[in-house]
């Protein structure tokens, strides 16, 4: 039944938790739902509008959305990662023909504002490229590296992103009309003074591609290499432009690192200026790479519990089955070796950090034992190099060799951003796309003001007296997106939607994988749907008619997972509560109320909720 004028108002409510973690604010319960009824188009056009990276972020995001979804409360996160894959592999921009990748984009308006110059073609630069062009921004980009996407390319595996699907993409985005130049390096090809005048404006994205130094005895010793490096040689030699570096011998492999908690300690980092987040990504791909690269064997050594390391679990049991040992809690006494390293010492780890919360693992050094290494990579972090700021000292760095900026991602010289981990420190790679798209957004803002003030003639414009006033600027908008569709009907109990399992990836058999065979592969549309339907559809929000409602609690009496109660609200009355982040949406309590009081309904979104963690006692919030 439909709701009528009785239940007032619709509540304004908050957006899924799903959507609220993502970075982009990628809306992951339109589009799961748009897949549960067999609407692949208009998913992939929801879920491609705020990323121009879906493919990508669909085989190797860090997936916060998954570590959000309320039906991990439950059971197990619904593959919301996967689900996006499914709708790439039908219209991603690696589809040719079939791509919808443009769909987004709606028609370009011409190039005929200020031009950017941009430092660095990794996805920050990439995603701050897209949307100035998108603006009418002529954007010219500078990348050091002979082929771009930065860390997409020289960090993470061909087995986890396959080099057709990135490069699908990063064509995608120079084919709006952006110049890259490649092999660019600046402060050697170019001066940075030189990009200041010939550019309006210039954004900073080189990433942190340095990888940090062990301060360990032995750290020194040859046969020592650092995970980036490591990673952008193997990736390098795969694609044919680069040899193995003859630091890695074809002995025994340990790979330092694991991530204690990464994704607090770099936002602690963020706030404070600095970082020594341990990063757990990298430190698995360099060994999973490491173990592809001979016949060897490979040991990670990570400070934290194999629960704490910040990896989905399909990674770290891939890395298992590949013949990668683990051995979590514990942290490096020293490096052992003369002319070249020959073992690691290792000790259990008493406590990760010191009394002042700082990370400074603490180690059972009478149990220490020595691992057999004929090469160290070391994977705890990584820093920007920014050397080429030197003669520019209008443009503050912070102590881990960044960019300075401030909230708007602006530098302390007004012509300069900076976005990504040059600005944060390290982080993941659906936070550096959104770094990107905020960067952009503030240079659109600033370009638009300083071009009144400074007189640029495709933005001149001024009030009557003689002061800056706004100038609307009008983007094309793109060809409009289904949003999620309504529950198909308010009682989906009999479903059986609340008992399904999470479906597991197909994958490579481990007797075929290879330095490039993709292990992940995709589930089948049909697949698809069936783990769509698993999502609790947590964007539908509750309505309620006071007026309707006879108190007879046999809402109450249906609900499975007791989200309802009926209370003393003053004197002779009662308040029916009701606890949003249990709630499962099976809509037992819309089929039992005699009167019609209840409804579900697509509320606009208005703050972003709490997220659950398992085990977090209920809390109550009344209807209004």
């Amino acid at each position: 039944m439909q709701p009528h004028d009785d239940f007032g108002a619709v509540v304004r409510g908050t957006p899924a938790p799903c959507r609220a973690a993502c970075p982009v604010g990628t809306d992951a319960a339109a589009y799961v739902a748009l897949l549960a009824e067999g609407r692949i188009a208009d998913a992939y056009d929801v879920a491609r509008l705020p990323n121009p990276f879906a493919s990508v972020c669909g085989r190797v995001c860090s997936a916060p959305c998954e570590s959000a979804c309320r039906r991990g409360v439950i059971d197990s996160a619904v593959s919301i990662r996967a689900l996006k894959r499914v709708l790439c592999d039908s219209f991603g921009a690696e589809q040719g023909a079939a791509s919808r990748w443009t769909q987004a984009v709606g028609t370009l308006p011409p190039i005929s504002r200020a031009s950017v110059g941009i430092i660095g073609a990794g996805p920050a630069g990439l995603a701050a490229a897209h949307d100035l062009r998108r603006h009418g921004h002529d954007v010219i980009m500078y990348e050091a590296m002979p082929e771009a996407g930065g860390m997409m390319r020289y960090g993470i595996p061909a087995f986890r992103l396959p080099r057709a699907v990135l490069d699908a993409e990063i064509d995608a985005i120079a084919g709006l009309g952006i110049e890259v130049q490649r092999g660019v390096k600046i402060g050697v090809d170019v001066s940075f003074e030189e990009l200041l005048v010939r550019h309006a404006a210039v954004l900073i994205t080189i990433g942190c591609q340095q990888g940090r130094n062990l301060r360990a005895p032995g750290a020194d010793l040859p046969g020592v290499v650092r995970a980036v490096d490591f990673l952008r040689v193997e990736n390098a030699r795969e694609a044919g432009t680069a040899r193995a570096t003859d630091d890695v011998s074809q002995g025994p492999v340990v790979v330092i690192g694991g991530g204690s908690v990464a994704f607090d300690a770099a936002r602690s980092a963020w706030r404070a200026g600095a970082t020594s987040a341990y990063d757990g990504q990298t430190a698995l791909d360099a060994a999973r790479s490491a173990r592809r690269a001979g016949e060897r064997s490979v040991t990670m050594i990570a400070p934290e519990s194999r629960a704490a390391l910040p990896v989905p679990a399909e990674e770290l049991h891939e890395a298992t089955t590949e013949g990668v040992a683990l051995r979590d809690g514990y942290g490096v006494v020293r490096l052992v070796g003369e002319s070249r390293v020959t073992g690691v010492e290792i000790a259990p780890v008493l406590s990760l950090y010191d009394a002042d919360g700082r990370f400074a693992p603490a180690l059972d050094v009478a149990q220490s034992v020595v691992i057999a290494a004929d090469t160290v990579v070391l994977a705890i972090g990584q820093q920007s190099d920014t050397d080429f700021l030197a003669d520019t000292p209008s443009v503050a760095r912070t102590p881990w060799g960044g960019v300075q900026v401030d909230g708007a991602l602006r530098s302390t010289d007004a012509r300069v951003w900076a976005a990504g981990d040059v600005a944060t420190g390290p982080r993941d790679l659906i936070d550096a796309i959104a770094a990107g798209q905020r960067a952009a957004a503030s240079m659109i803002a600033a370009l638009s003001a300083d071009a009144l003030v400074d007189g640029l003639p495709h933005e001149a414009a001024a009030s009557s007296h003689g002061a800056p006033v706004a100038v609307e600027w009008r983007v094309a908008a793109p060809r409009s997106v289904s949003t999620a569709p309504p529950l198909e009907t308010q009682t989906r109990f009999w479903s059986g939607y609340d008992e399904l399992e999470r479906t597991p990836l197909p994958v490579l058999a481990p007797s075929q994988r290879d330095a490039t065979a993709e292990v992940e592969h995709s589930l089948d549309a049909r697949t698809g749907r069936v783990e769509a339907a698993r999502c609790l559809r947590c964007d539908e929000h509750m309505q309620f008619s006071a007026t309707r409602c006879i108190a007879c609690a046999l809402c109450v009496d249906v609900c499975p997972q007791s989200s309802l109660a009926l209370v003393p609200a003053g004197r002779a009355s009662l308040a029916l509560v009701f606890d949003d982040t249990t709630c499962i949406r099976c809509g037992l309590c819309v089929h039992r109320c005699p009167t019609d009081a209840l409804h579900f309904t697509l509320a606009p979104a208005q703050h972003p909720p709490v997220l659950p963690t398992r085990g977090r006692p209920r809390a109550t919030a009344e209807i209004e």
